[in-house]
């Protein structure tokens, strides 16, 4: 076998055509590694031979179509079968000869990763398992194209059968898209390039590596059948095809039952398959079936949501997935639901409730004021675990937002988080209400414009001395609020007007010194953010003080403070302290004043001063600018947070800081509702770092790899070639 295959490889190599091959490959290779990297920025490689893959519909004849048919014309085939080789060995040392050539220009583009690393991170795994892919899918090619080889001596005939066959290979995915669900399996059984694809999109998988060996294996095993047909007769050649057939079908069924976290590997840029250990823990608490159905005509399934499903249905046996056509079958998601459902939307089904996941929801976009792009992410694990943990919840977590104060209405953004962990949320109007509904979870009061009444003070208030939870959110406000003030003054709360301006850098926005960057407290709420040194952003906030007049059974927490450095800008003089006989938590404000606050406590916040005293001045820092308060009471734990921004929720203000502002919600909504234990899950970017080269760079190794280095290899060859002709 050795002796065939340095007589085959050197045929190449004493001709031209392996150096034209190797030369053009590496042209072509180039010119896309130019497009999509050095000047696209992207980082990695795999595009690059994902785009090559149709040159091969070209060159694998071209390789391939000597290599028996040239034999049987020659008639040199008689030489071969009375060489002391095997039939075999001589069909598998020309595979492997033409498998060297094939290889020879892959071990240039082996550098490229490694060049592109130079300009910043690049996907190394993920680029090099391409290369793995790009091998394997070659091996089969070749096979397909010594088999067609073998069985006519015209080397013309070879190569567009050749070229016949890989075309079809080549198309194979769009036609089964075309034929229907009923079709798209045995379309697909002949797709060799299609399965490329999931090692560019971020999966090594293996079983596609074991598909592509069982088509080497069966393509040679056919054609040493094909050449070695006149010392066969009768049913022995039919009988071993068919048994060598069943093994290969039978060793690829084996591969894709095997659970995907064995066989497919993920190495996409942000792990988008990889599953958290929130998912699992839901997972494993599952004693109900949960259905998750992939709804997508035949043939128009989102591959990535496919394999995300595929990683779902192994944590649990009582998570199963199905794919559902709704042209197929309408009636399916219209005995759920009748709204429109958008193609590639997931439907989660538990025993009592469904869920329905919209495509939007799984991408989600946003838009970046200082670029101008539109950003799309992919955010599967995070709504397809919240749909799942909300279907099969005993009970569902409920909040209300107070209304008729001019309150800041949620954002799409924040509904969607709601939503995504499972929370509902209605509106809560206390006047036309007369009393905050039983199953409340909590109430959010979030910046309101105006005071509430008296009646809606005293029902909040009474909501919350029987184990309420309520989340305030204010702003800077020249308008008094005293009954508002009044209800938090009961928890030994106050608010401190006026701006707050940071003096330390490091706790600020550069440039924008009243963009807060507060230290973080140790707190149930804030414990994530303090594990990953993440930052929270709260623009334009006041101060929050503690007054000393408060009942020992009350707790109170800092969860975000400023630095000493801060100052406090004044925007209107205080008020007076409270009338005589207004005490915080019992008889209410008089009319105009608010009930009075001490100082800060040992250890507490500075800026609350004692009440009367003029506020006209400014004050210096620390201040609290997030606080959490909570009180064991008969029939529950009461439990506030008060956050001190009123747009610190915004959609451009959270993006700063990744969305840390939104789980920092989410995180307190959690602890008043006593999920503590949040299955929040971020979002995963879709697209791979940003590689910078200049001009000069990327025209650089555009020269070396697509002029230099080929022009190199046909000098090398013509070099060869003139040389063995003068020595002739």
């Amino acid at each position: 076998m050795w002796a065939i295959y340095k007589k085959e490889t050197g045929a190449f190599f004493r001709s031209m055509t392996g150096y034209l091959y190797i030369a053009f490959l590496l042209v072509v290779s180039g010119v896309y590694f130019t497009a999509f990297n050095l000047q696209g920025g992207m980082a990695e490689f795999g595009y690059v031979l994902g785009n090559t893959t149709v040159v091969l519909l070209i060159v694998i004849p071209v390789l391939t179509m000597r290599t028996l048919g040239e034999e049987q014309r020659q008639r040199t085939d008689q030489l071969l079968f009375t060489a002391p080789v095997g039939i075999p060995g001589i069909v598998l040392g020309k595979f492997l000869a033409v498998f060297t050539v094939f290889a020879a220009p892959l071990a240039v583009l082996l550098f490229c990763p490694l060049v592109l690393s130079l300009y910043g991170p690049v996907l190394l795994g993920q680029s090099y398992g391409c290369f793995a892919a790009f091998l394997f899918m070659g091996a089969a090619c070749i096979a397909v194209g010594m088999f067609v080889s073998g069985l006519t001596d015209n080397q013309i005939l070879a190569a567009v059968g050749t070229f016949a066959v890989l075309l079809f290979s080549y198309l194979a995915h769009g036609i089964s898209g075309l034929a229907g669900a009923g079709n798209s399996g045995l379309a697909e059984a002949f797709s060799l390039f299609r399965r490329y694809y999931d090692f560019v999109d971020g999966v090594f998988d293996v079983t596609h590596l074991v598909y592509y060996l069982g088509v080497t294996a069966l393509f040679l095993y056919l054609t040493v059948q094909s050449v070695d047909r006149r010392f066969h007769k009768g049913l022995y050649g039919p009988v071993m095809c068919g048994l060598v057939l069943a093994i290969v079908v039978l060793s690829s069924l084996i591969a894709g039952k095997l659970p995907v976290q064995y066989t497919k590997l993920d190495i996409s840029s942000d792990r988008i398959y990889t599953l958290s250990p929130q998912t699992r823990q839901v997972a494993e608490g599952l004693t109900s079936r949960v259905g998750l159905y992939l709804v997508a005509p035949a043939g128009k399934e989102d591959q990535r949501l496919v394999r995300l499903l595929e990683q779902y249905q192994s944590l649990s046996g009582n998570i199963f997935t199905e794919q559902v056509d709704p042209l197929a079958d309408p009636g399916f998601v219209a005995a759920y639901t009748t709204d429109k459902v958008s193609d590639n939307s997931i439907l989660v089904v538990g025993k009592e409730r469904f869920r329905l996941v919209g495509n939007a929801r799984l991408y989600p976009s946003s838009y970046d004021y200082d670029t101008g792009r539109i950003t799309t992410v992919f955010d599967g694990e995070g709504q397809i675990t919240g749909a799942i943990h909300r279907v099969v919840s005993q009970s569902v977590s409920r909040i209300y937002l107070v209304t008729g104060h001019g309150e800041t209405g949620l954002s799409e953004e924040m509904e969607g988080a709601l939503d995504k962990e499972g929370i509902e949320y209605r509106p809560l109007n206390l006047t036309a209400a007369g009393q905050i509904p039983q199953d409340a979870g909590a109430v959010w009061v979030n910046v309101p414009v105006t005071d509430l009444t008296e009646g809606e003070a005293r029902i909040l208030a009474g909501y919350l001395e029987q184990g309420g939870r309520m989340l305030l959110v204010t702003g800077i406000s020249a308008v008094k609020l005293p009954w508002l003030d009044w209800v938090m003054e009961a928890y030994g709360l106050e608010a401190v007007q006026g701006m707050l301006v940071e003096g330390d850098g490091s706790r600020s926005i550069p440039s924008y010194p009243n963009f807060l960057l507060p230290a973080i407290r140790e707190h149930v709420i804030t414990q994530p953010f303090l594990e990953t040194d993440g930052l929270l952003l709260l623009p334009n906030a006041h101060g929050i003080a503690k007054t000393g007049d408060v009942r020992s059974s009350v707790v109170r927490e800092d969860l975000l403070v400023t630095s000493e450095r801060a100052v406090l800008r004044r925007t209107t003089p205080g008020a007076e302290g409270p009338e005589k006989g207004g005490t915080a938590g019992t008889e209410g404000p008089e009319s105009g004043g608010t009930a009075g606050t001490e100082g800060p406590e040992n250890g507490g916040t500075a800026g609350a001063e004692t009440a009367g005293q003029s506020r006209s001045r400014d004050s210096m820092g620390p201040f609290s600018v997030a606080v959490a308060a909570s009180e064991q009471t008969v029939s529950g734990e009461t439990r506030i947070a008060w956050f001190a921004s009123s747009s610190f929720l915004m959609e451009e203000i959270d993006g700063m800081v990744g969305g840390n502002n939104r789980d920092l919600v989410l995180n307190t909504i959690g602890w008043m509702t006593g999920q503590d234990q949040g299955i929040s899950i971020r979002p995963r970017t879709t697209s791979s770092p940003v590689l910078r080269l200049t001009a000069a760079q990327a025209a650089r190794w555009c020269i070396l790899f697509t002029a230099v280095i080929p022009v190199c290899i046909l000098g090398t060859g013509i070099a060869v070639c003139v040389g063995r002709r003068r020595r002739q």
